[in-house]
């Protein structure tokens, strides 16, 4: 494996493209820097790289045994997230991060049902960027609306989509529940090659192929290390000392995801653009834990409410810009996403026409303490609302409510409901206030679709998904799914 060289050169006169500051000129005061010229100033280019149930555990730099030698590059490199919140499963959290606002508000409390999608009255991260000048692009998993074309990344800003729309697909086969889910721009695909492998050829080529007279967001939303769990297409004799099973597998399918990472900034570094894109790196939910993954000593997992379920790794790296090394201590919510890189970026996030998420671009440029709102997460099993750092968790729709301080216990071993009844009251308060809306997600999703991730038996790593059916998305465009 390549080792790759991120070099960063701090001084006086970082890059300006992203400073939401004054900047002097010599013909007069200071004015914005999202007011200058283009030829002035170049916009960053922004990759925003998503991948699907990996927990905290599960990546290097937080102390994991899987080989994840790029990322902990890149953790190195720029700013890790420590306290980096996301919603407790794949499809909140992904309306959240590309609309600056809060899912629950419209239902999407769960897995998005074929037969819906995220609203079209949303605007939405791609669209803003386009408003500044950007070329829009999307690599890899969508599950934000299947079955009505209206729902589709083509028709909500993005100028390409290569990928698939359902929650998962078998790696290899590229099969969700009986017919083919791999497309580009709405058409089907029939291509050779594991997933993984062919997103990072795609982003490659999305990146060499570009508009250099204009930047890109690049949004690339990786399936890997969901399920199915599937043997890689080659061993990377970096995991040996995890014993055969689940746990090997996964970790496999990790390093893997790590490997096209790392090409991805190789790719960077090529172009010469490398000191001028912002890449950030998440997971969209904590790791199932009896599918191999690990979110190390936090409480709960993968659609939970707890912190094993919405804490999560990520990191930003920006060279020339943000300080090697640094840690983000401050809780950052998926939602803040795009005011948070629409500042980055010289864009201005008070124009969003609604916003649930807040700028934390101050707190990653200059480590300014922001002073959070209080933020609500959670799924259809539970939620959580934070009031920092103190936190509500309610199980199900009426459950109990458990009060934590997960800055002096990340682990929620204590709860403070009895001790601290005043906290409790004003947070379960807000909880009751949330407005009562129809879900949008998917009854049973997992069992409909065969996934052997659902069935509590020993998994077959070798097995692949049979196409039973007509494709996904020309049945949609027949109005037939």
């Amino acid at each position: 494996m390549k080792k790759r060289n991120f070099v960063l050169l701090i001084a006086a006169g970082n890059f300006l493209a992203a400073c939401s500051v004054p900047v002097e000129t010599e013909a007069g005061p200071p004015i914005p820097i999202a007011s200058l010229d283009r030829d002035t100033v170049s916009r960053p280019n922004v990759i925003f790289i998503l991948v699907d149930d990996m927990g905290f555990g599960d990546v290097g730099y937080n102390g994991s045994e899987i080989a994840t030698p790029n990322l902990d590059q890149m953790a190195s490199a720029g700013m890790t997230l420590d306290r980096n919140y996301v919603y407790p499963i794949c499809s909140p959290t992904r309306t959240g991060l590309l609309t600056g606002s809060n899912p629950l508000d419209y239902g999407i409390d769960g897995p998005m049902a074929a037969d819906t999608g995220m609203p079209r009255d949303l605007k939405i991260m791609p669209e803003y960027f386009k408003e500044l000048g950007y070329q829009t692009f999307m690599v890899g998993k969508w599950h934000l609306g299947k079955s009505n074309t209206d729902y589709w990344p083509i028709s909500r800003g993005f100028d390409s989509h290569y990928g698939f729309l359902s929650g998962f697909i078998d790696f290899y086969s590229h099969v969700y529940a009986g017919g083919l889910d791999w497309q580009k721009n709405g058409v089907s695909l029939r291509e050779e090659g594991h997933a993984t492998d062919l997103f990072t050829a795609e982003a490659k080529r999305v990146i060499d192929t570009r508009d250099t007279a204009s930047p890109f967001f690049l949004y690339l939303a990786y399936n890997a290390p969901h399920a199915p769990l599937q043997t890689t297409p080659e061993d990377s004799g970096l995991n040996s000392e995890i014993k055969p099973g689940n746990r090997y597998v996964y970790a496999e399918m990790v390093t893997q995801l790590d490997d096209g990472i790392g090409q991805l900034i190789d790719e960077l570094e090529k172009q010469g653009i490398l000191e001028n894109t912002i890449v950030v790196f998440s997971s969209d939910n904590g790791g199932s834990l009896s599918l191999g993954s690990s979110n190390g000593d936090l409480r709960g997992a993968k659609g939970s409410s707890f912190e094993g379920g919405v804490r999560v790794p990520g990191l930003i790296m920006w060279a020339n810009h943000i300080k090697a090394g640094e840690v983000l201590t401050q809780q950052i919510v998926v939602q803040d996403w795009l005011p948070t890189l629409l500042d980055a970026v010289g864009g201005n996030s008070s124009n969003l026409e609604k916003l649930d998420g807040q700028s934390m671009w101050q707190a990653i440029d200059r480590g300014v303490k922001i002073d959070r709102a209080q933020t609500i997460l959670g799924s259809s099993s539970g939620r959580a609302v934070f009031d920092w750092p103190w936190k509500l968790v309610r199980m199900g729709a009426d459950g109990e409510h458990q009060l934590y301080n997960v800055i002096d216990d990340p682990y929620e071993q204590e709860d403070l409901a009895r001790e601290q009844p005043e906290i409790l009251a004003k947070l379960a308060a807000v909880l009751e206030a949330m407005p009562d809306v129809p879900t949008r997600r998917a009854v049973n999703d997992a069992a409909k679709s065969g996934s052997r991730s659902a069935r509590n038996t020993a998994i077959d790593y070798e097995a692949r998904a049979e196409e039973t059916r007509s494709p996904w998305a020309e049945a949609a465009v027949r109005g037939r799914n």
